[in-house]
C-alpha cells in the first residue's frame, strides 16, 4: 500500500467489475496495429496489456500517480508497453515530448477534481495528433448513490468529506471538451447505466477496501479511518437486494472526441 492509500495488488483482485465491459469499449476504438497509445490512470495495468496486444507494432505508456498500482501493473510489461508513475494533472511534464493517436482512461477522471479538467483536457488535445482521438469513461451523475449515502453519512458523523469525486453530467462534460477544442462531430458525450454484478457482501466490502474508502480517507487520523471502515462496513447489509446479490448501479460518464485535423 503506498502513502495515497492504494493498494495495487488489492485492486487487481477487485476490478473485474471493469474488466467485464473491456470489450465493449474497445469496439469503439479506432486502433491501427501501428498506433502510440497513453492509458490515464491505468491502475494495475490488465486494461492496458489489452491494448498494448492490439497494437504489435506500435507503443503504449501507462500512467498513474500510484507507486503500488504500477508495481502491480509492472507484471504486465512487454517489449511495447510500459508503466510510469505520474500525477494525471502534470500530463505533459510526465510524458515529455511524446504524442499520441490515442489516449484513453477508463474509471479513473472522476479522481480529478472539477476545476483540473479543463487544463487536463487542454493538456490531452496537446498530446493528441492532429485528428487523434480521447476515449474516456469514469463515473457520472448518479455514480453508486445508494453506497455514496453510507459512505457520506458515515463520513460526515467523523469530521470527513462528502463525495470526494467529481460525477458530472453528460451536457456538462460535452461543454468542457468544446471548450478545449475538441471536435464532437463524429464523437460522443453520454452516461451509461449499468449493473455491475457483486455477489456477496465480502465481495461488496473487497471493492470498497480496494478502491473506494481511499477517497474519504486522506485528511483522517488512522483511528478515524479504522472507524470509518467499520461503521461502514457493518451497514453492507442495507444494500442486499431483493435477489440476495450486493450489485451496484454505475453510470459513467463515456466520451469520444478527437483533436482537430
Amino acid at each position: 500500500m503506498d502513502r495515497d492509500g492504494w493498494d495495487g495488488a488489492l485492486y487487481a483482485r477487485h476490478s473485474v467489475h471493469h474488466r467485464r465491459h473491456d470489450a465493449e469499449f474497445l469496439r469503439t476504438l479506432p486502433l491501427r496495429p501501428t498506433d502510440r497509445l497513453l492509458d490515464l490512470g491505468c491502475g494495475s495495468g490488465e486494461f492496458t496489456a489489452r491494448l498494448a496486444a492490439l497494437v504489435p507494432d506500435g507503443q503504449v505508456l501507462g500512467i498513474d500517480a500510484s507507486p503500488s498500482q504500477m508495481a502491480a501493473a509492472a507484471r504486465h510489461a512487454a517489449p511495447n508497453l510500459t508503466f510510469q508513475v505520474g500525477r494525471i494533472q502534470a500530463l505533459e511534464a510526465v510524458v515529455g515530448a511524446r504524442r499520441f493517436d490515442l489516449v484513453v482512461s477508463r474509471a479513473a477522471l472522476h479522481w480529478i477534481a472539477a476545476a483540473d479538467h479543463p487544463p487536463l483536457l487542454r493538456s490531452v488535445r496537446r498530446l493528441l495528433h492532429p485528428g487523434g482521438t480521447l476515449r474516456a469513461e469514469f463515473g457520472g451523475a448518479g455514480q453508486i448513490e445508494p453506497v455514496r449515502r453510507i459512505l457520506d453519512e458515515e463520513s460526515a458523523a467523523l469530521g470527513g468529506p462528502r463525495s470526494p469525486w467529481f460525477f458530472p453530467e453528460a451536457v456538462q462534460y460535452r461543454s468542457l471538451l468544446e471548450a478545449a477544442g475538441y471536435d464532437l462531430g463524429t464523437g460522443f458525450v453520454r452516461l451509461l447505466r449499468q449493473r455491475r454484478a457483486i455477489a456477496t457482501a465480502d465481495d461488496l466490502i473487497g471493492y470498497l477496501r480496494s478502491q473506494v474508502f481511499v477517497a474519504y480517507e486522506g485528511a483522517m487520523t488512522t483511528s478515524q479511518r479504522d472507524r470509518f471502515r467499520r461503521a461502514v462496513e457493518a451497514r453492507a447489509g442495507e444494500l442486499r437486494r431483493d435477489d440476495g446479490s450486493h450489485d451496484l448501479e454505475f453510470v459513467r460518464l463515456d466520451l469520444l472526441a478527437r483533436a482537430p485535423a
